[in-house]
């Protein structure tokens, strides 16, 4: 008979899948997080371990303790104290004197006289009642149900099989975790040869067409994917991936190679979509906008480079950028307004870039918010002009550097280099989450459909992701300042991404991808891994001036295709709920 062996990999993995089930989700990240495991679930016996194991595996050893003891109490005519694994055992009720002992023979003979005739009834035997596994027995070991000296229960006393469930019909997760690397499909980020190492440093689905994939990035990268609809080929073991309809450019026919698309931006209907672009040997930099169908229609020149913090207002009416003045020393915002080929600006005289990046969100029509430092201000914007508005009150030596706006609530959200979340309304700061160990790389509201409506006592959800490899789902309302779950993917993530009905949740770091159901996030629902081809490595572009990784994560308007992409290379994921 082969014996099995336990290794450091295996006895942390048991600890692991209990600690999840018994919902002890914090503890079971940082664990995960000392194993340096990124993902437990593809260790090569995960799939063959059943739930609930560790108690299993206890269980048996407590058994085979039993036994071991057995031979010991026979020996002896005094009785002596038994000690058991955990210390003495103290029995729960007297010894059965002689003739109870008789009695109950006898009433295990009459019970057998009165069996039907035919074969002899096999006698039950003493598993504890888990020969075929220990699947989905209660986890309530902390208690002591049995009333006897043991720790498991006896075969008589052996609990129903229930499900564990964390909150209201929310069961623990008993899928297998599926890989989608086989259901991904590349593009290529140029025709032109000379171009293929052109380095990625956004790319964007239309929020209304799934079929529409847009990427900006150095090497004069500006384009545009219309995909068809996904359709399962004809062999249902054959992967399901896009067939390209078309692929159209988002730059001037006379832009040179060395053109860098620094970024770009859909507006919320999907009609339109503005690229700003700026060519290394020259320093006006622009923005065009263009529509769904790849038509130019406006164009705004004469900008410093690069411009940064491209954003749509509600109405999609207006389009802000940010981008240096007087050679850096000042900061310049504009607002464009395509459809008339107009455009508002304002100063910032004593703010550099260089210093400090700003981050920008509208939370109406014609205001927005400005953060970066210590600054957190609105402006708002009339036909004619854009005026300062109120100035909120930050910590001394703050760091903001990210913001970001919820509609639905009127709350805005920011985040500062070491790891804090803060939440405003009207009247300034009103709740703060100690969330990461160091700088926050995504800060991003779950969606939800679209007319729901929200309560002030309803949860509004805000998904955080840091350098420090977690990722957190906070309940922005409620009095705790706990998160309301959490995850690990053991190195630094990039990015996150919610569907768009905001029930699914993407994390990516520089090697995977990983899926969290929102409302049952003990495990991942999907995960991907990227390959060692050469593109995913640090920037191979001759015109690129970074040697940082650049990466991009976002879902189609289905929340059915989830791009991700890193350096040279663009991956798009089929994910099939």
């Amino acid at each position: 008979m082969t014996k099995e062996t336990l290794d450091s990999d295996r006895v942390n993995y048991l600890i692991w899948r209990y600690l999840l089930e018994s919902d002890y989700r914090e503890t079971a990240a940082r664990l995960q997080k000392e194993w340096n495991v990124p993902d437990p679930q593809q260790l090569p016996f995960a799939p063959h371990v059943t739930h609930h194991a560790l108690v299993a595996v206890l269980n048996r050893g407590l058994l085979y303790n039993v036994q071991e003891r057995e031979p010991e109490q026979s020996n002896g005519d005094v009785a002596v104290p038994v000690c058991g694994f955990f210390g003495p055992l103290m029995p729960a009720s007297p010894a059965p004197d002689e003739d109870f002992e008789n009695a109950r023979k006898r009433q295990i003979d009459n019970d057998q006289a009165q069996t039907p005739c035919g074969p002899p009834v096999k006698k039950a035997r003493l598993s504890n009642g888990y020969e075929n596994g220990f699947d989905g027995t209660a986890m309530d070991v902390d208690e002591d149900q049995n009333g006897d000296e043991n720790a498991y229960p006896s075969p008589e006393q052996a609990p129903s099989p229930v499900i564990v469930t964390v909150g209201s019909e929310q069961g623990t997760q008993v899928d297998k975790v599926h890989e989608l690397s086989t259901e991904t499909t590349f593009l290529e980020l140029s025709d032109e040869p000379s171009s293929r190492n052109a380095v990625l440093l956004q790319c964007e689905f239309n929020p209304r067409d799934p079929t529409i994939l847009a990427a900006a990035g150095t090497d004069a990268l500006a384009r545009m994917w219309t995909l068809s609809r996904i359709v399962p080929d004809s062999g249902s073991e054959s992967p399901r991936k896009p067939v390209f309809a078309s692929t159209h450019n988002l730059l001037d026919d006379s832009a040179p190679s060395t053109t860098t698309a620094s970024g770009l931006s859909w507006s919320s209907d999907g009609q339109y979509i503005a690229v700003s672009s700026e060519p290394q040997d020259d320093s006006n930099a622009k923005v065009e906008f263009w529509d769904k169908n790849a038509q130019s229609f406006a164009e705004f020149n004469s900008f410093e480079s690069p411009i940064c913090c491209l954003r749509w207002n509600l109405a999609n009416t207006a389009c802000l950028a940010i981008s240096p003045q007087d050679e850096g020393r000042g900061t310049l915002l504009t607002v464009m307004l395509p459809n008339q080929v107009t455009s508002l600006s304002y100063s910032l005289p004593n703010h550099s870039l260089d210093q400090q990046m700003l981050d920008v969100f509208w939370t109406s029509n014609d205001e927005f918010f400005i953060c970066g430092g210590t600054l957190l201000m609105s402006y708002h914007c009339t036909e004619d002009a854009i005026s300062q508005g109120r100035k909120y009150e930050t910590r001394d030596n703050d760091t903001l550097s990210r913001i970001t706006y919820d509609w639905r609530s009127g709350l805005l959200a920011t985040s500062n280099d070491s790891g804090i979340i803060d939440i405003w309304d009207q009247s300034g700061r009103i709740r703060s989450f100690n969330a990461h160990q160091g700088i926050i790389t995504s800060l991003v509201w779950q969606p939800m459909p679209f007319p729901m409506t929200v309560g002030d006592d309803a949860e509004r959800l805000l998904a955080s992701s840091g350098e420090d490899g977690a990722i957190s789902i906070w309940n922005v309302r409620s009095q705790d300042s706990k998160y309301k779950c959490s995850m690990t993917m053991g190195s630094a993530v990039a990015a996150v991404s919610f569907t768009p009905d905001g029930a699914f949740l993407a994390g990516a770091t520089s090697q995977r991808v990983c899926i969290w159901k929102v409302d049952d996030a003990h495990l991942p629902r999907a995960t991907w891994t990227r390959g060692d081809e050469a593109g995913w490595r640090t920037p191979q572009s001759q015109h690129s001036s970074t040697d940082e990784d650049q990466f991009s994560l976002c879902w189609d308007a289905n929340g059915q295709k989830l791009a991700y992409g890193v350096n040279s290379r663009l991956a798009v994921i089929n994910f099939w709920r």
